[in-house]
């Protein structure tokens, strides 16, 4: 039975899916719980999770208001806010009762290194924390997929879609074309296309949900 349970209060699915990958890939044996909104977690507050990652704008509670039920029902486990919403007041709300907090518009490395750091302050070990940047998940998923694509497929993906060669995308980041292969080849099974001109197709539709998804959480 793992130790390393963590619970996600998140109503997005995608965002939720996003969270449950980065620390399924860098935290070795966790266990991920998803919760849609805080009044479902009353039913968890025995299920000792050590992290509780959290949105403070949820169908059931918004605000400040989020974070302190959210302390009442898991005293004892280490809190991260990842929220869309920001003020001078909640931030400073959110300080004062020392839970860190990430907004949504950060990006895939700054959200892990504030996750890595809540997985510390618990003694929860983390694994490949210090990949390379461009070899972090994306938030670009293909419909019934459960695996994003990495920002190097995303940057590769954004070249051959405006009609770059495997060679030119290759040239414009400066890899080579074997590796650009590799990657397309990775792309075509995490996607489900049949071919790069599907691929395309799928990716062009996946990144504009992906930037739809990005206004939201910014509004």
């Amino acid at each position: 039975m793992s130790l390393n349970k963590v619970l996600l209060v998140e109503d997005h699915p995608v965002v939720a899916m996003m969270l449950a990958d980065m620390l399924e890939e860098h935290v070795p044996d966790v266990s991920v719980t998803k919760a849609s909104q805080l009044s479902a977690c009353e039913a968890l507050v025995h299920e000792q999770h050590r992290l509780v990652i959290f949105d403070l704008n949820l169908p059931d509670t918004q605000g400040v208001s989020t974070a302190d039920r959210v302390r009442a029902l898991f005293p004892h486990a280490q809190l991260l806010a990842f929220t869309g919403l920001s003020s001078p007041q909640i931030e400073a709300h959110l300080e004062e009762m020392d839970i860190p907090v990430v907004n949504k518009s950060a990006d895939y490395h700054e959200l892990l290194n504030a996750v890595m750091r809540a997985l510390q302050a618990v003694g929860m070990a983390a694994a490949n924390a210090t990949k390379s940047k461009n070899e972090y998940q994306s938030n670009i998923i293909a419909p019934g997929s459960r695996k994003p694509l990495t920002w190097r497929q995303v940057e590769i993906m954004q070249r051959i879609a405006v009609g770059m060669t495997a060679k030119e995308a290759a040239r414009d980041l400066n890899l080579s074309p074997e590796t650009v292969r590799a990657h397309m080849r990775e792309v075509l099974v995490r996607l489900g296309a049949q071919n790069r001109a599907h691929a395309v197709s799928i990716f062009t539709k996946a990144e504009r949900q992906s930037r739809l998804l990005e206004e939201v959480s910014a509004s």
